[in-house]
């Protein structure tokens, strides 16, 4: 009942919320199966497009399918290993911890985002590794299914790198975990791993290695200098999509069941790892705050097993209460009702954030809300087929690769997206500008990434031989007024330069 309550309350912002630009993005990747992507690994495609696969229906919820059924499995992981240590009480704590925090119940439980699978792989991970440290299954099929789902994590998301590395930390603190060394199984999980994320390495390796330039590029691409001005970024960033309540009270049950419980200690590197890596990292250069959640995952876990006797001392209190008896409750109650108000919180912000979305009730800056992303472009398209100014075997053109993924979401694929940038991210795969050379079409985009005298210039009057600007729109979010800007824009004979594609210039 638990986690059919879960999928009902993440289903309903993933129906009423129209998709932001990097799903739209990622639909366009179902659209396009490759083994491999510019800006990821494969997984993302199967999680954006699993639901309008199965259901041929094309809307904001089966766009999100893929995910709502991902984060279940998360949960259903995530309660399978903590009750195991800590038993079922602490199990049913750690399911509710993630609807206490926004980027779990709202990012990787209802969204669509490389994470939604990486998550799943993750907790899958913790679980046979625990099930083969207590010798409770199998050993050889274990380990056959250890490296599987860690091919599959890979596959999810490059981070996932940090799964093996935090396993090799473990194993200088963990007996257990040290004689594996000496098992030939757990090298033959070694290969299994390389051999289902070997496809994505073969698209890799056919494009100049672009995925992984491209990722650990944002990691690598400056000095180890410590920079204490990143420190909101680094840490702030955490907090904000912990919440900083939630991400103490993490933090203290963590450390604390740790401390008191030395045989789980193995599992403290899967939580310190990632999140450690990641924050120093984000001392040096620009990080993103979700690149640390993964780690997070473990935390649920540990701070479970410590919080969970406040639980069954609330428990037994309301039994004795109703016969008549006065009890008082755990020490650590204040953890547990801090999580159910913290639940509560959630879901308001929650609830806010739809209305927004559906009526733009907030005064918010354009260039600030992003629930304006999938605003405009449908009825934008619609409007100028309706009076002629874009025929069917005519091109859609853009300057940015989101608002291609907006305008491509509410296409449907049919008109090609051709980005005029020299950075078009998977956009040069899809449609390298030198295949529509002597094309037409219209040149579309919200007014808040409008273009200026300049930008109008370079990007349309140097590129085309006949520019003309439409007049479309406004329309209506609520009482908010959402307006576009069109070119109609007529033979295509200047392409940008790329550096990466088929069609790149190396």
């Amino acid at each position: 009942m638990a986690l059919l309550a879960s999928v009902i309350l993440r289903a309903i912002p993933a129906a009423l919320v129209g998709p932001g630009f990097d799903e739209a993005y990622y639909y366009l990747f179902s659209q396009h199966p490759a083994w491999g992507y510019f800006d990821h690994p494969p997984m993302v495609a199967f999680v954006a497009g699993a639901g309008q696969w199965l259901t041929r229906i094309h809307s904001p919820l089966t766009l999100r399918l893929g995910a709502i059924i991902s984060f279940t499995l998360t949960l259903m992981g995530l309660y399978q290993v903590t009750s195991y240590l800590y038993g079922r009480t602490a199990g049913r704590l750690a399911l509710l911890f993630p609807h206490a925090i926004p980027y779990f119940f709202a990012g990787a439980g209802a969204f669509v985002i490389p994470d939604n699978a990486l998550t799943a792989a993750w907790i899958w991970c913790l679980y046979l590794i625990l099930m083969l440290r207590e010798e409770r299954i199998n050993r050889t099929w274990g380990f056959l299914l250890l490296g599987a789902v860690t091919g599959l994590a890979l596959l999810s998301k490059y981070h996932a790198v940090l799964l093996p590395a935090s396993f090799v930390i473990a194993t200088l603190f963990d007996r257990r975990l040290q004689c594996w060394w000496c098992n030939w199984r757990l090298y033959l999980a070694l290969i299994v791993a390389v051999v289902v994320f070997s496809p994505c390495l073969f698209w890799n390796a056919q494009n100049h290695w672009i995925s992984f330039v491209e990722q650990f590029g944002k990691s690598t691409s400056s000095g180890l200098r410590i920079r204490f001005d990143l420190l909101g970024q680094a840490v702030g960033g955490q907090l904000l999509y912990l919440t900083p309540w939630m991400a103490v009270a993490l933090w203290i049950g963590s450390l604390r069941i740790s401390r008191r419980n030395r045989s789980d200690f193995w599992l403290l590197p899967f939580f310190l790892a990632p999140v450690g890596i990641f924050t120093l990292l984000g001392f040096t250069r620009g990080i993103l705050p979700h690149w640390t959640m993964p780690g997070y995952l473990t935390s649920f876990v540990l701070a479970a097993g410590t919080f969970a006797p406040a639980l069954d001392g609330i428990e037994k209190s309301y039994l004795k209460q109703r016969e008549g008896v006065t009890t008082k409750l755990a020490g650590n109650h204040k953890a547990i009702r801090l999580t159910l108000l913290a639940i509560a919180t959630n879901l308001l912000l929650i609830t806010i954030v739809v209305l927004q979305a559906r009526f733009g009730l907030l005064p918010i800056p354009p260039q600030a809300d992003p629930t304006l992303d999938p605003c405009g472009w449908k009825e934008s398209l619609a409007e100028l087929e309706l009076r002629g100014n874009l025929t069917q075997d005519e091109v859609l053109f853009s300057d940015r690769w989101f608002n291609g993924g907006e305008i491509g979401w509410a296409d449907q694929n049919r008109h090609p997206i051709v980005l005029l940038h020299d950075n078009p991210h998977n956009f040069a795969w899809w449609s390298p500008p030198e295949n529509y050379l002597g094309r037409s079409g219209v040149f579309l985009t919200q007014e808040r990434y409008g273009l200026d005298e300049d930008g109008i210039q370079s990007t349309l009057r140097d590129r085309f031989k006949k520019v003309d600007e439409l007049m479309i729109g406004p329309y209506r979010r609520g009482k908010q007024i959402i307006k576009m800007q069109a070119w109609r824009v007529t033979e295509f004979y200047n392409p940008p330069s790329l550096y990466y594609g088929p069609k790149s210039d190396r």
